[in-house]
């Protein structure tokens, strides 16, 4: 069985064997590791070193737990299992080390991870911890952190670093919520170049529901919570007038929960020494993340739509469980699926040509 002792704090006492409700989250959560973990299990993380210099309270992560603890629970059937806090190492690179390995080690079992503090730089670690080829990597991020500086790693080039990283790994990188103004030319030209995807906040704002696509096949996804708006989230290192609230940072936490691959979520980039209704807010976003895990749907029982097209045929599928949409698109193997919404398919009977259709192909062939 595996010891972190060695790497993590454990949860403090008073809140192991403090009183909740019986319909509270507490009742689900469980603080040691008692029997091996498997893909149903649910880890949490907390991580206590900031690259920003943000103030933190060193109760933060007590009053954290302590609010999502309250939450009621659902109809959960995924054992939680909170093993603590990775505290700051003598180095960044001492703190790397201890999160690769404790990563690394839970990711064999299949279960999944969610990662809350720190900063946004550590998604890299994260994302090196996975052992599989192809990962499809998302971030929800105010920019790109596409940084031309590769030596050390920071929150404004972790993308960069899997991009240049000789593995080649990474199959698929989407960031949601960007803003004009923090994004240069420069790398979205790199975006074009590597055919990858990025969905500004007005059109986000415009229909959520077309961020779930981006959201379904993700291996890990790095929220930075500098993506918030000033009025719905104060406690981050670069406070934005324009952001997403806090009804669609918990809609796309929902998305991201439902996407039944991914592996690791990473919550970054916010100042522990934070008021109570901002605190509440992060515990709600994970309560949301794991009421979608808890629920996914089988996909099993499909529908077929053919469109035809000045560019042949395109093909549908539609699941009824999920009310979720594919397009199909032959591949040497067989057949690939590529997530899409109604919209897509609604488009392509006017004659448009979908946009994810149009990507697939320009990426493979």
């Amino acid at each position: 069985m595996m010891d972190f002792s060695e790497f993590l704090m454990p949860v403090p006492y008073e809140l192991r064997y403090k009183e909740y409700s019986a319909f509270s989250v507490y009742q689900r959560v469980r603080f040691e590791l008692d029997e091996e973990l498997d893909a149903n299990a649910i880890v949490l993380l907390g991580i206590d070193d900031n690259e920003v210099n943000l103030d933190d309270d060193e109760n933060g992560f007590s009053q954290l737990r302590d609010h999502f603890y309250s939450l009621s629970v659902s109809n959960w059937k995924r054992p939680i299992y909170d093993l603590g806090t990775l505290p700051k190492g003598a180095t960044f690179e001492d703190t790397c080390f201890a999160l690769h390995q404790v990563v690394s080690q839970i990711n064999e079992t299949g279960a999944t991870i969610v990662v809350l503090g720190g900063s946004q730089a550590f998604n890299y670690i994260l994302y090196k911890s996975l052992q599989r080829d192809l990962l499809k990597v998302g971030t929800i991020d105010i920019k790109l952190d596409i940084e031309g500086q590769t030596e050390d790693l920071t929150a404004n080039n972790h993308i960069t670093k899997m991009i240049l990283d000789q593995t080649h790994r990474l199959l698929e990188f989407k960031n949601i919520g960007s803003q004009a103004v923090y994004v240069a030319k420069e790398e979205l030209d790199i975006l074009e170049q590597l055919n990858f995807e990025d969905m500004r906040l007005g059109k986000l704002v415009e229909d959520i529901k077309k961020a779930e696509p981006l959201l379904r096949d993700l291996d890990l996804l790095s929220v930075d919570m500098n993506v918030m708006q000033y009025s719905s989230f104060q406690n981050v290192s670069v406070p934005s007038p324009n952001g997403l609230t806090e009804r669609e940072i918990c809609g796309l936490m929902r998305y991201a929960g439902l996407s039944p691959s991914m592996n690791v979520l990473h919550i970054s980039n916010f100042n522990l020494s934070m008021h109570s209704p901002n605190k509440m807010l992060l515990t709600e976003m994970l309560w949301y993340f794991i009421e979608a895990k808890n629920n996914l749907k089988s996909d099993e029982a499909t529908e077929t739509y053919r469109v035809q097209s000045t560019e042949g045929e395109i093909v549908f599928i539609y699941s009824q469980s999920s009310d979720r949409w594919w397009i199909e698109v032959e591949v040497e193997e067989g057949r690939s699926l590529i997530p899409c919404n109604e919209s897509d398919y609604l488009d392509s009977m006017r004659g448009e040509i979908p946009h994810n259709w149009l990507k697939f192909y320009k990426k493979f062939y």
